[in-house]
């Protein structure tokens, strides 16, 4: 029995001098930089199809020449130019006869009875003021942000919206010009 407290003595001094081994160092106004290892990036995989890529006949550049709102009974024709440019990057731009704008779109990879699926937006823009075209804007910006199909036949591409809208669009190099025997409006 005394070799047993013995040895419990024994340690419990040995537990007391290692404990006051260790001391705490005192505060430092250094800023001590430690190093960590970044846990790799987790990667993900996609179960959804890749959304349908930009058709070339849709891609690039196309001016506004007419508005048919009312399912077509209110046709009007833009007074200023009115720009749309479809990007590979996903995104629409272009000018609303005032303002900028840019947004992205989606080609959704469904056929309706007014072409092939599309949405775009939201759109942002810049806020400059022009009272003669800011309704025109106005009208054509909340008709491109409803837009739910496109059909481009030649040179000529129709947005058609959710209310049945539409917006017709020419490639800038085809419409003809003053000179070109365009009549003034």
């Amino acid at each position: 029995m005394k070799l047993f407290t013995l040895g419990i003595t024994a340690l419990a001094v040995l537990a007391v001098m290692v404990a006051g081994c260790t001391t705490q160092s005192p505060a430092s106004t250094t800023p001590v930089v430690t190093a960590t290892t970044a846990a790799p990036a987790p990667i993900v995989t996609s179960t959804t199809s890749a959304a349908p890529a930009l058709p070339s006949e849709l891609a690039g550049d196309w001016t506004l020449t007419t508005m048919a709102v009312q399912d077509g009974s209110a046709v009007t024709h833009p007074t200023t130019a009115i720009t749309l440019t479809f990007s590979s990057d996903g995104n629409v731009y272009g000018n609303g006869g005032c303002n900028n704008y840019n947004g992205p779109y989606i080609l959704t990879g469904t056929t309706t009875a007014k072409g092939s699926g599309l949405t775009i937006g939201p759109l942002t823009s810049t806020k400059m003021s022009c009272a003669t075209t800011s309704q025109q804007e106005s009208t054509y910006l909340g008709m491109l942000t409803q837009t739910s199909a496109y059909v481009v036949d030649g040179t000529q591409l129709s947005l058609t919206d959710k209310n049945q809208n539409v917006l017709i669009y020419q490639r800038p190099s085809t419409i003809p010009t003053q000179k070109e025997g365009m009549l003034p409006a």
